[in-house]
Order: C-alpha cells, then structure tokens, then sequence
C-alpha cells in the first residue's frame, strides 16, 4: 500500500482529543451541603476515580472515526487488485535488464542476470514473466510465460553490447506488453546501473502504463575514474601529409583525481606514433600526433588508450579515405587569375585540378568541358550564344557550375540561352561609395559551412564596390546572399542533373577586397564543391546511427546507376543482405565491413560508442521510481479527470464511507448514553 497524499495521515494525531475529553470531562450531579462533613466525601480517591474512561465503546468510536477520516484523506493506493479481496491474487511480471556499453564495467552484468534469476526464481505458480533486454533500444527475449524453462535460459544469456542508454522507451514497451487483467498485479522491475545519460536532460521521465508498478534494483556502485577518446579529427597538412588529433576526456574519482598516460596512433593495425598525456577532470585534452602520409587508398586507423574501469571506450576507429580531386574548367579568359589558381591550388581535402581553357565558341567549351565535373566562368559577357548553350547542356548533364559576373555585358541571345538554365541573368552595375557589405545569409547552408559561429564576421567584413544587379530570379531558385542593399549577392538553382551557383560581384579585386581577404579561399573551395555534388563522408560513425551503405563505405555504383545489394559484415562477423534501399543500422563498436555482390574488395567504415556511455554517473533508484509513479498518475488523471483508474484508489471512498458509518454509530451510542444517565 501507498499514499498519494501521505502528509494528511498526521491528522491521525488527532485522535488524542476524544480521549483528553473523556478523561476531563466528568458527569457534574448535585452535591448536597448539609454540613461541611459531607465534603469530605471529595477526597483524592474520587478525584482518581473521575480520571478513569468512562463509557470505552464510545471513545473507541470517535478515535476509529478519527483515523478513518485521516487515512481516506490520505488517498490509499491498493496496488494490482488488492481490494479485490482475493488471497489468489496473479501477477504478472516483466524483467526489464539494462545490457548497454556501461554494464561492462566491473560484475555489473553479472550482477543484472543474478537479479533477473531472482525475479524469475520468485514468480508463483500462477505468475507469469517476460524478459526484456534494451540498450538503445528495447526487445522481448521470451514471451509473457509461466514456463520457468523458457525464462531462465533468455536470463542466462544475457551480455552487454555497444549500445547506448534509453529508459523511457523501454520502460513503456515493458508496460505495454503486461495486459491489463482482472485479478492480475502487474509490474515491471528494472535492473540497471541507472546511468544519468539514459534520461532526457539526466531527469528521470519514463513512461508506465497506469496500474503498473516499478520496482528498482540498481547494480552498480560507485563509478569508476574513467578516461575516453572522445573525437578524433584528421587535417591536411599540405598537400602530401595528415594531422590526426584526438579529444581525451576524463571524470575523476575520489582514488583517482587526475590521469596519466600514453595515447598510441594505429594505422592498418601498425603503431606510428604514440603521445604521454596528462588529463585533468571535468575537461577535454587534444593530443596532436606527428603527421602522417596521405594514403592513396582507403586506411584503418585507430586511437588506443591504456585500459581503465571502463575499457568501452579506450578506443575510437577511424577510417581515412583519400579525397579524389575536383576537376576545374576556368573559361574566364586571358589573362588568367592569379586570386583564383593560387585559391584553388592550395584544397587538399578534396584537391582541385585547375585547366585554364579561354574559349569562346560552342566546339572549344564543349571541348573544354569533357573531363571535368565544374566549369568556373568569371566573365560570361566573354561566351556568345552557341557557347552558353553548350554550357547550359554541361550543366543539364549533372556538371556543376560557378559563375562571377564581370565587365562585359552578355548580349540579348547569350542573355536568353543563360536564363534557360541559370538561376538569374545579370544587368546592369551598381557602385558603392562607402563599400557594400554582404548580410542575410542563409546561415545552415553548406556554402557558408566554414563560417559558422564567428567566422560569420568574415563575410560581414568583406568590401563590395561594384557589382552586378540580378533579373529574372527563377521561382525555384535560392537565394543564399543579399548585400546590404537588398540586392542577391549569390544564387543557387538546378537545372537537370546539376546545379549553377551564380555570384553578382567579381573573383578579381577590381571590384571587391574578397580576393585578399581570408574569407576567399573556404568561400571558393565551398561553392565548387557544392556545384560539384561534393559530400564530405565522415571519417567515423556512432552505434546505433543507420548509414546509406553505399554512400558510407564509398561503395561503387550499380549499373546504370540502379542500386545493388550490399553485403554487410558487422564487427562480430555477423553478415547482412541489404537490397539498394535499406539502411545499415550500427549495432556494435569495431570495424564494419562491405562489398557488393560479385566483388572482392571489401570496403570498411569505424564504429565507436555513443559518447553518452562515457558519463558513467548515476541516478537513486528511490528518484527513478517515484518518477515513473507520478507519470503513470499523470496519464491516468489526464485520461479521466473525474475518475482517474487507479487500482485501488477507490480504497479512499470506502473509508470515507465507513467514517460516515462511524459518525451515525457514534451519534446513536451517545444518544444512548446521555439517555441511560437521564433514566438512572
């Protein structure tokens, strides 16, 4: 039995009023005075006397109408059918186990499936139980049974995974799998190391059905001192050379305040360099490794620590993937620019492969554009018509373009054919005295990527004195940019297979100071590589992400473009079919593994951790139970206002009545007591 509202059960104090009034007060008859002899009648034996109980039926009325009333205010809680009444009262029982990435720590899993014995060991002949594992997410190990046989074997073979921590969802399939019955408790018991992580915001909030209980067992102790990898980054280093650094974090304990070790750099499984680190609580430590070459194809690298109370997550893999050059058509004629080849000549990830073509007619900008995925035009009053369409069809085909205005202006026909497939046409100039600056950017835009937070203010920055206005914005264009004036400074729109980003003002200095500011060089590399369809695959995943295969191993396309099945490996060699549509669901920490059908080279991406795991702190059983009763409350109240279903909340209305029964008892006992008095 609980109380919702417990605070009231202190009105049970008073119950000490009746029985102060029964022994002060006292019957008051008439004493005869004949002489003063007969007042010595009232002597302390009397006195005595008139302290003792008198009529008990009626005291022991009052006091149990008193505590009735304080335990109906209370608002008893009679879990699972308890006022049903019957002593045969089932249960049904859901043992829900924690098997996430920090039940590794220590006995910790140990001590779950000894706990989850104890609760199927427990059940009565009548019960029932299910098993259910989760981590990130929740999954019945057996049906809800009364067979021991199929239970303790799912308890038996439990084991910890690479997941991360999720209560609440599992907490409400536990729920939903119990039915709700007459006659039948139903209840969940949690065993779990109750790590903060796994709640929303570290605030216990899970999800019961109303009418079922929780029970807590928590497993663990104190946490470990712990030191993590928590990222690892790779950087060009010029054009032949990587940096890789790595993020250390480490959460003290009492034993251990401060962590002290080597940190060691793996490629193909070979150790190149290796650090000694000192890491402090409660903050990140980067570690630079010396550089490394760039591989000329796809290389496993990992990041070791030494082995600590939480060897989970000592170890972050990687995989480095050489970036393919973007090749670049510059048709912006004689003389070249200087700001533009020396900007391009310095991308290392990806590289730039620059071909300066000046043409002019159709058959030398078709020519131009064979081999190459981006056309770069920096004065398009240089193309006439026939060479804009065969810029128009380059770009229909899925290359990409990036086009400046410049000082000449396109003629009516060449103006025509750029509208059919760029997102606007440039006109006539605008000259700024004082400059103009750029503002109103479409801030998560990947153009912009390299800018975020303060480098914003590295555009903001930037000088425009002249620039061209642009007409005839297609409806299906985006505006990324605008200066200060409101005009479009750059705009981006498909057409076909590719795409045009088109930029009002100049790549030379003769109208801005963009060539000579910072901001040039990520801004240029940036828009190639979105007229390009570039994308920047991360050199390591996450359990529990689901990938594109194809796209995440770098996996070649199917014919004719069509997908293909995949053939996935996970790092315990578990294999998976995956036709060209499903997604990869990363289960586990290690190296995963994938080839298409027929292939022999298998490709291969690095899985680590949720980095949640490593915040090995934990939550009181007590806050996480008391949590899930005041949700499973609060849906109910929700549900029905008026009449909340509870088990047992009707037990408030029973005592309600038995006072008021009390009350008409007591009122007809004292009418017979003051009657007898009067009689006698």
């Amino acid at each position: 039995m609980s109380f919702l509202a417990p605070l009231f059960l202190l009105g049970g104090l008073l119950v000490a009023v009746p029985i102060v009034l029964h022994l002060t007060r006292r019957r008051r008859e008439p004493v005869p005075f004949p002489s003063f002899l007969l007042l010595q009648l009232t002597s302390a034996t009397a006195r005595f006397k008139r302290r003792r109980f008198r009529n008990i039926p009626l005291l022991i009325l009052r006091c149990l109408a008193l505590l009735l009333l304080a335990a109906a205010f209370a608002e008893p809680v009679l879990r699972g059918g308890a006022l049903a009444g019957s002593e045969g009262t089932t249960l049904d029982r859901a043992v829900l186990v924690d098997r996430s990435l920090s039940m590794t720590v220590g006995n910790r899993m140990a001590a779950a499936r000894e706990a989850a014995q104890e609760e199927v060991s427990g059940l009565g002949r009548e019960d029932r139980g299910i098993v259910v594992a989760f981590d990130g997410r929740a999954a019945a190990l057996t049906e809800l049974t009364g067979d021991r046989g199929a239970l303790a074997p799912a308890v038996a073979n439990l084991s910890a995974g690479g997941g991360g921590t999720s209560y609440a969802p599992a907490l409400g399939l536990a729920g939903r799998l119990l039915p709700a019955s007459a006659g039948r408790r139903r209840e969940v018991v949690l065993i779990s190391d109750l790590q903060r992580s796994g709640f929303e915001d570290g605030r216990p909030q899970p999800s019961l059905p109303p009418g079922v209980e929780l029970r807590v067992r928590q497993v663990s102790v104190s946490p470990p001192a712990n030191a993590w990898i928590a990222d690892v980054t790779v950087v060009a280093e010029g054009r032949e050379q990587l940096m890789v650094s790595a993020e250390v974090g480490f959460a003290a304990s009492p034993a251990t305040p401060e962590w002290s070790g080597e940190i060691e750099l793996f490629l193909s499984g070979r150790s190149v360099d290796r650090k000694v680190l000192t890491a402090a609580a409660d903050r990140m430590t980067t570690v630079r490794f010396d550089p490394v070459l760039r591989p000329s194809e796809s290389l496993a690298a990992e990041v070791r620590l030494p082995g600590d109370g939480f060897p989970g997550d000592d170890r972050f893999r990687l995989v480095i993937h050489p970036e393919a050059a973007i090749r670049v058509a510059d048709l912006g004629g004689n003389p070249p620019s200087i700001y533009v080849s020396e900007a391009l000549g310095v991308g290392v990830a990806p590289g730039f492969l620059l071909d300066r073509a000046p043409a002019r007619g159709e058959a030398a900008v078709r020519g131009a554009l064979e081999e190459v995925q981006v056309a770069l035009v920096r004065d398009p009053g240089r193309l006439d018509p026939d060479a804009m369409r065969a810029l128009g069809d380059f770009v229909e085909a899925g290359g990409g373009l990036v086009m400046a205005t410049g000082p000449r202006r396109l003629s009516r026909a060449a103006s025509e054919a750029l509208a059919a497939f760029a997102p606007a046409v440039p006109e006539g100039f605008v000259d700024r005295d004082p400059a103009g600056r750029l503002g109103d950017l479409v801030p998560r835009h990947p153009v912009f990527e390299p800018f975020g937070g303060e480098g914003s203010a590295l555009l903001g920055a930037l000088a425009f004195f002249r620039y061209r206005i642009l007409s005839g914005i297609r409806p299906d264009a985006t505006v990324l940019a605008r200066f200060d004036d409101g005009q479009p400074a750059i705009v981006e729109s498909a057409w076909g297979e590719g795409r045009t980003l088109l930029f009002a003002s100049s790549l030379d200095a003769e109208w801005t100071d963009l060539p000579r500011r910072a901001a040039f060089v990520p801004l240029l590399h940036r828009m190639v590589e979105v007229a390009a369809g570039h994308e920047r695959i991360p050199i390591a995943y996450r359990v529990g992400e689901s990938v594109d295969p194809g796209a995440a191993f770098r996996l070649p396309s199917g014919r004719g473009g069509e997908a293909e099945e995949v053939l996935a490996d996970s790092p315990s060699g578990e294999r998976t079919v995956l036709d060209g549509t499903d997604a990869l669901r990363l289960a586990e920490p290690g190296f995963y593994r994938a080839r298409r059908p027929g292939a022999a080279e298998f490709r291969q991406i690095g899985v680590n951790p949720p980095l949640a795991e490593s915040d090995l702190r934990s939550l009181d059983a007590a806050e996480v139970r008391i949590a899930a009763v005041a949700a499973a409350e609060g849906e109910a109240a929700a549900a029905s206002p008026v009449a909340p279903d509870l088990p047992g909340r009707a037990a408030a209305w029973l005592l309600l009545a038995a006072f008021l029964l009390l009350l008409v008892s007591e009122a007809w006992a004292a009418n017979r007591t003051v009657a007898s008095r009067i009689a006698g």
